[in-house]
């Protein structure tokens, strides 16, 4: 007697013996029910068990196959049941020696299982196809492979791509073995702290996606200890080494299944816990793909005013504390624009994302070479610094570049100032010392943007051939009311001139800190205290009020 669920296909036989016709099909037949209990099975399935009927029928299959659990049966039908459609796995059964095709199809009451050999070829075509979804570094499931799982109703409810902060400084220290060994550490943690319901997979790069199966409450806290899993630091190659993972996530709506959206969106949440240190989870929000289609269109909008030269430059005074006298000025770089004025913060970053920064910084060096002959057909000798982008002050033709336009100009080489970042000084100081005594020898000026923010000492700068220091305006901020403040300023201000280093305070804005920078004998201040930047015609007013004087002195920039 046939079970229930074997109803219809009994009578789809119409009459004739279905043992029969199932024990000569040449593959091993069961019905399993929905209680894993096997209602009916066929001579070549108990020949391939080894087992008697009355030690199969009515037993389910973990009474007489040691290690089911762990068998390609369990997974197809698992899965088969789960998602309620046929399932079809190749594997190698250690129990019977040999490679099995095994087929699921979902019905009344259980699942209908068949089983047979699996020829070379076909298992051959299956490593192939498995080859294609893995990862060869890592041996993880790989950006296909999540996709399949996807597409095949995988109950994800989020999606989470974790990504390396600073892995470009593990390559420069590992080499690119070292760097491979750091993924496939990397990957075995991430699999190793992952839970039943989630899944990991290796992205292209040094980036990793999860899908997880928590409620939204629990996602937090699952991606937080996912993350406090990997973090090192970890001994590899001899060193120890400093992970600092970063994660995306996309919740997942019932039923989504686009990979490459949800890619692209836990990349955008990815991408903004990497701008946001203190941040290293970020869920996706709209506005997050809001924020992309405005970057992606002021792209395009700053190459065609790069192209039509609409960008222009602020001056900012500088002024000498002593004498209340002008002393130079600060080009600062603006985007007029039909939104209103974009300020640097807004458009810089995007520069050097999309390969533009050396446009910027031509535009930035011929429009102040332009501004200062301007300046001194007036009669007004006024100094101005520029800021360059790193890569600039690294470039070899920097030199021949500004000897040109200066030669072109006909300006003395003293009136151009170079502000250099710290940190810029230091990441290959043979370099920076070779550029910076080319210009030096030119008589470029230069000085030290944003100092005691980075890394560097006065044993660096005793090295280094600049002119001024400039003290960052986060410790001008509050210098009235912090003595910590006052004593690094001063400190700063000490050594400074003990290099023969002139000091500028940037940042200053009330009557109080110019008070304060005066009792410390700062040089020069620049800010709003005195001045905000302005355009061209406008500082050339504000310079003749102040008298300008047509020499530098000694202590100026």
């Amino acid at each position: 007697m046939f079970p229930d669920g074997l109803t219809n296909v009994r009578n789809a036989t119409h009459g004739f013996d279905l043992p029969t016709l199932l024990g000569h099909a040449g593959e091993a037949v069961a019905f399993v029910d929905s209680q894993w209990i096997v209602r009916y099975c066929n001579d070549v399935y108990l020949a391939n068990a080894g087992k008697r009927a009355d030690e199969v029928l009515e037993h389910t299959p973990f009474d007489y196959i040691p290690g089911f659990e762990r068998s390609i049966f369990y997974e197809t039908i698992e899965v088969c049941r789960r998602e309620n459609k046929p399932m079809c796995r190749i594997g190698y059964s250690t129990a019977l020696g040999r490679w099995l095709m095994v087929r699921v199809f979902p019905v009344d009451g259980g699942v209908l299982l068949l089983a047979n050999d699996a020829s070379q070829s076909v298992v051959d075509q299956y490593q192939l196809a498995q080859q294609a979804l893995a990862d060869p570094l890592t041996g993880l499931p790989n950006k296909l492979s999540l996709a399949q799982d996807l597409g095949s109703g995988h109950p994800a409810t989020a999606l989470a791509i974790l990504g390396l902060a600073r892995f470009d400084e593990i390559t420069q220290r590992l080499g690119y073995a070292g760097s491979d060994k750091a993924l496939m550490a990397l990957g075995s943690r991430l699999q190793s702290a992952s839970r039943d319901g989630e899944r990991v997979y290796k992205l292209p790069g040094h980036e990793f996606a999860v899908l997880l199966s928590h409620e939204q409450p629990q996602l937090l806290p699952r991606l937080q200890a996912l993350l406090g899993a990997l973090r090192g630091p970890w001994p590899l190659g001899g060193q120890s080494i400093v992970i600092e993972p970063r994660i995306g996530c996309l919740p997942l709506a019932p039923g989504e299944n686009d990979v490459e959206s949800g890619l692209r969106r836990a990349a955008l949440a990815l991408r903004r816990a990497h701008a946001q240190p203190d941040n290293d989870i970020v869920f996706y929000e709209p506005q997050l793909e809001l924020a992309l289609l405005r970057r992606q269109r002021l792209e395009s909008e700053l190459r065609a005013a790069l192209a039509a030269d609409q960008l222009t430059l602020y001056l900012q005074p500088k002024v000498a504390v002593a004498e209340g006298t002008l002393a130079g000025a600060e080009a600062l770089i603006r985007w007029p624009h039909a939104e209103g004025m974009i300020p640097p913060g807004d458009f810089l970053s995007l520069a050097q994302d999309s390969g533009l920064m050396p446009e910027i910084d031509a535009f930035v060096l011929r429009r102040t070479i332009r501004m200062l002959s301007e300046l001194r057909s007036l009669g007004l000798e006024v100094p101005v610094s520029i800021n360059l982008s790193v890569d600039a002050l690294c470039d070899d033709r920097l030199e021949s570049d500004i000897a040109r336009l200066l030669a072109a100009s006909g300006l003395p080489p003293r009136l151009l100032e170079i502000e250099l970042p710290e940190n810029a000084l230091i990441r290959d100081v043979g370099t920076s010392m070779d550029v910076l005594a080319r210009l030096n020898a030119m008589g470029v000026r230069l000085s030290v943007d944003d100092f005691g923010t980075g890394y560097s000492s006065f044993s660096y700068l005793a090295r280094f051939p600049v002119h001024a220091l400039k003290i960052d305006r986060s410790f001008i901020t509050g210098l009235v009311t912090s003595p910590t403040h006052q004593k690094i300023v001063k400190g700063i201000i000490r050594v400074a001139h003990s290099l023969q280093l002139s000091v500028v305070a940037e940042g200053a804005e009330t009557a109080e800190e110019l008070q304060a920078l005066r009792r410390l004998h700062c040089d020069t201040v620049q800010g709003y205290a005195y001045a905000r930047p302005m355009p061209m015609p406008e500082f050339v007013a504000f310079a003749q009020r102040q008298q300008a004087v047509p020499r530098m002195r000694a202590t100026s920039i």
